[in-house]
């Protein structure tokens, strides 16, 4: 069964990249067809071989197809080996991959990020799975992030209010997490970072706070709109399974649902919200940060709770 599941995650990762390539491959094609359509136009009229009527618009969508897969393949690519480090850089998380050896941030409390990294790697041994990276975020909310392409570039990024969690209720989180990176969940979850992260950055920093920054920006978020769109539809799916294998996968690895029940019951209690969440990252995170926009079209204010809900039922808590 767990090997059938590995192979659905797989098929799942595949279908989302290929979904965001596509997406993005569309959208430039559309914004380079009418720019080749004047330059194959310009060389007909000086006797190149490509005519006019059909001919041209065929010769302009082949190549405005082609630069399109190119580019797109080209952006996917980069922007998901560097989906780890993006990620943990923009959250302001110590350490990060590629990050210089060096002292804790000074306002971090001492010992935190030791208590993680112990947790984290005696949890992965005890479930033989591969330990991933640890890193901690100075922030009182209790939420974590969890990020990787595979188990093997994972990270498990924890805040300093889930640290204050008692023990087993952080074991039990920090299990699950660990769960998810070794069922591929995670995976999922990055593949729709490095799909969608940009766009929803790039509109954020556009109309988030309206300035001179704005109208500058302005031409390019809406030529991203398409991008932006199925960025939505992406982690709208990945939220979708991520609600319905979580308690699964929760009770397997945490071994113990009323500590997790009662670990999510508090996170979602605590009215803090961790100030790096955004909408780019919004998703990578235990409890999503909510915006008014993900309220309304991703429902994401609904996830958590209905977690929280059946676990208890299944604890016997509620």
């Amino acid at each position: 069964m767990h090997d059938d599941e590995i192979g659905i995650a797989r098929w799942r990762i595949r279908v989302a990249a290929g979904a965001g390539v596509a997406l993005l491959a569309g959208t430039v094609a559309v914004l380079v067809f009418p720019i080749a359509v004047v330059v194959f136009a310009g060389f007909a009229l000086l006797g190149a071989p490509f005519g006019f009527g059909v001919s041209l618009l065929v010769w302009s969508a082949a190549v405005s197809g082609a630069m399109g897969v190119v580019s797109s393949a080209g952006v996917f690519a980069w922007s998901l080996s560097r989906a780890e480090h993006r990620a943990l850089e923009m959250v302001r998380a110590w350490p990060h991959p590629g990050s210089p050896p060096a002292h804790p941030p000074p306002r971090m409390p001492p010992g935190s990020y030791e208590r993680a990294d112990r947790l984290i790697q005696g949890l992965a041994i005890a479930a033989g799975v591969l330990p991933p990276s640890c890193a901690v975020v100075i922030d009182d909310a209790p939420n974590c992030m969890t990020v990787g392409r595979n188990p093997a570039t994972a990270w498990i990024v924890v805040t300093t209010g889930l640290l204050d969690l008692p023990r087993t209720e952080l074991e039990a989180v920090l299990a699950f997490e660990i769960g998810r990176v070794a069922e591929l969940d995670v995976s999922l979850d990055t593949v729709v970072y490095a799909c969608s992260a940009r766009g929803f950055e790039l509109w954020a920093a556009t109309f988030g706070e309206l300035d001179e920054t704005s109208f500058l920006l302005a031409p390019f978020a809406v030529l991203l709109t398409p991008v932006v769109g199925g960025g939505l539809l992406l982690r709208a799916a990945a939220l979708r399974t991520r609600a319905r294998l979580a308690d699964g996968l929760a009770i397997r690895y945490c071994r113990n649902p009323v500590a997790l029940a009662r670990a999510l019951r508090r996170i979602l209690e605590d009215p803090a919200e961790v100030r790096r969440g955004d909408p780019g990252n919004a998703h990578l995170w235990l409890e999503y940060p909510h915006t008014r926009a993900s309220r309304w079209l991703l429902r994401t204010h609904r996830i958590l709770p209905r977690r929280v809900q059946r676990l208890e039922r299944l604890a016997r808590l509620g």
